[in-house]
């Protein structure tokens, strides 16, 4: 490799010379400082490539600028980079768009890509016509590298390795404008990947947090999630018990024939197909000391999802491991126990939580693959026997799926977005039968926006009218957000029943803010701080909806900086019920996302802005904005070096 680039580099130099452009060296003056090549963090500009299991995972990259600083008449360059093969693995190695000849306008020059396991030659010359060379500080290349050797509680806790400049100057050398070495010294990067306990522990939640059957003798199903799953615990199994009121509710045969079916999150972390391990302990009871009791009017199931291992030669387990959110399994029930309205019945459902005489948990929990018991929140499911409404009723709600559309006396709806339709819809029953060929009332309010429509039950005993929510020219977003009611009636036999809806008008996603970790960033020619922002935003959705949510950098002069981008899943995923005739707000759901912009040299020095915004898709592909752009309130300014 090293003669062919000598070659490729004396060929250059024949072309130049051909045309005549190094007839006249001007002589080389007396450097003050020594030239370096340097191995640089794209990031924060140092030496270091410090890494940690809580933020980092196996498979993660990283950028390295190879970067020569104070030299002259630099024209030709070569570098041999190694690093330890067991740790770290090559992508990719290519010229940035601020590299030291990008200034040039000249043809480069580059040999073909054939890295090695533990290192990757190449370099870089350009034709000289007419002459010119590179002067001062700046970046030859950069190289990517991928995190291969993870690192775990069980050990090891700490790998590292340096990342070097190989044989000087024979694989790794500058080259001035007459083609003879440039003398420098190497300044060597270091690597480093550390185990730290994540700062937090898994959490399992029962969806929908408060059930409400619709009628004795439903079957209805339960969902149990995990959430804050960090992938540093290095987790391969949970197991959970329920337990609940065997006055309320039994186990039942849901729509696939089993008391439980299988969900969907660890099935993302599987080795193979149906690399997951369902089990289940059905209706059980009695406990066996040195277990603690559950009450006598309540019995409980056991539940086990664990993924089977990998098969040689692969490790047993390996990385990924679990992260994030999702559904373990859906358990069903039926209700057994009924009211009659306007009586209410409550209980709970709820995971076992006891832990033995050594603060072990004995039920619920996550296990690692190194057999650790990893300990777990809980949050119980609230449930409401179904109520028996004699008489005349009418029940009101909008086109969502049940129950986001507040089916049931005096719910509210889950949310509407500006200019979008609103069905509604009146069911009218006596004695829980409907009635057909019934007018029905409905009045829609919203401060000044007073509307009165009717519409005529159908044979399931059904009212629908529709209309858009409005949004005039002048302060749409002071006229229209905020709480809307709806009331519908309806007269039988001179009996009158009614029901009222609200629901709320608002963005369906909103940016609250973008701002600044820090007032001041440092640039460098090397390649300066890194630019990092946090962004704040909500939704109101009960029902989960897609976002993409972006940030754009801009410098003082209007120049762009950076962006970045995430495409997440908000809302709630579960029916929030609210007050809403207190003229209470709806629950939202908040969410922050950290942003890390790399600050390019050409950056100008000055005061930034930043902008973020919310689609629901990609412009190209036809997504439009969820809610108006938002820029920073806090200044923060690009500064010189001290």
């Amino acid at each position: 490799m090293n003669g062919e680039f000598r070659k490729l580099f004396s060929l250059a130099l024949v072309a130049s010379l051909a045309l005549g452009t190094l007839l006249i060296f001007a002589p080389v003056p007396v450097k003050a400082n020594p030239t370096t090549l340097e191995v640089i963090n794209s990031i924060d500009g140092t030496h270091y490539f410090n890494f940690t299991s809580d933020v980092t995972s196996v498979g993660d990259t990283f950028i390295i600028n190879i970067t020569v600083v104070d030299v002259e008449d630099l024209q030709n360059w070569q570098i041999m980079f190694g690093w330890d093969a067991e740790l770290l693995e090559y992508v990719d190695i290519w010229l940035p768009s601020d590299h030291v000849f990008a200034a040039s306008g000249k043809t480069m020059v580059t040999p073909p890509k054939m890295p090695q396991p533990d290192s990757i030659t190449w370099g870089c010359t350009y034709i000289n016509d007419p002459y010119w060379t590179f002067n001062g500080t700046g970046t030859l290349c950069q190289v990517k590298l991928r995190i291969k050797k993870g690192v775990s509680a069980a050990g090891p806790t700490e790998v590292s390795c340096d990342l070097k400049l190989l044989n000087i100057p024979s694989d790794t050398f500058l080259l001035n404008g007459k083609g003879t070495d440039i003398t420098f010294s190497g300044v060597d990067g270091f690597y480093d990947y550390k185990w730290v306990a994540p700062s937090y522990t898994p959490e399992f939640y029962i969806k929908p947090a408060v059930c409400k059957p619709a009628k004795l003798g439903d079957i209805f199903g339960l969902e149990v999630w995990v959430r804050n799953v960090h992938q540093g615990w290095e987790i391969i199994g949970f197991q959970f018990s329920l337990m609940w009121n065997t006055s309320f509710i039994e186990p039942a045969i849901g729509p696939s024939g089993n008391y439980y079916d299988n969900g969907t999150f660890m099935e993302g972390f599987q080795y193979y197909p149906n690399g997951v391990l369902y089990v289940a302990d059905i209706n059980q009871h009695v406990r066996i000391p040195p277990l603690h009791s559950i009450p006598d009017d309540y019995n409980f199931s056991k539940f086990g999802v664990i993924l089977l291992p990998d098969s040689p030669p692969a490790d047993p387990y390996h990385a990924p491991y679990p992260s994030g959110e999702g559904k373990l399994l859906t358990v069903y029930f039926k209700a057994t126990m009924q009211t009659i309205a306007p009586e209410e019945a409550w209980t709970w459902i709820e995971f076992i939580t006891f832990v033995d005489a050594t603060g072990t948990p004995e039920d619920t929990y996550a296990l690692t693959w190194y057999m650790k018991v990893l300990p777990v929140s809980t949050v119980s499911c609230h449930y409401r026997a179904p109520q028996k409404t004699l008489g005349l009723t009418i029940d009101l709600f909008t086109q969502y799926n049940s129950p986001y559309g507040g089916q049931g006396a005096n719910q509210p709806s889950d949310m509407f977005g500006p200019q979008q339709q609103v069905e509604l819809y009146a069911l009218v029953t006596y004695n829980e039968y409907p009635v057909q060929q019934k007018l029905v009332g409905f009045e829609i309010r919203h401060g000044d926006y007073v509307s009165w429509r009717e519409a005529t039950t159908n044979a399931e005993g059904i009212a629908h009218v529709s209309f858009r929510i409005p949004w005039p020219c002048e302060d749409p977003v002071n006229e229209i957000f905020g709480k809307w009611i709806v009331t519908a009636t309806v007269e039988v036999a001179e009996r009158v029943a009614n029901d009222t809806l609200g629901f709320w008008v608002w963005w369906p996603v909103q940016i609250l803010s973008i701002e600044p970790k820090q007032t001041q960033y440092v640039q460098r020619k090397t390649g300066g701080d890194p630019l990092t922002f946090t962004v704040e935003y909500i939704t109101y959705s009960m029902q989960e909806i897609p976002a993409l949510i972006t940030a754009t950098i801009y410098d003082e002069l209007g120049f762009f900086i950076g962006s970045d981008k995430i495409q997440v899943t908000v809302g709630w995923g579960e029916y929030k019920y609210y007050n809403y005739t207190a003229c209470e707000e709806p629950p939202y759901k908040s969410y922050t996302w950290d942003v890390t912009i790399p600050m390019p040299t050409n950056a100008v020095v000055g005061k930034g802005t930043a902008f973020a915004d919310a689609f629901n898709d990609f412009p190209w592909n036809g997504g439009t904005p969820y809610c108006p752009e938002v820029r920073n309130t806090q200044d923060f300014y690009i500064v010189k070096p001290t």
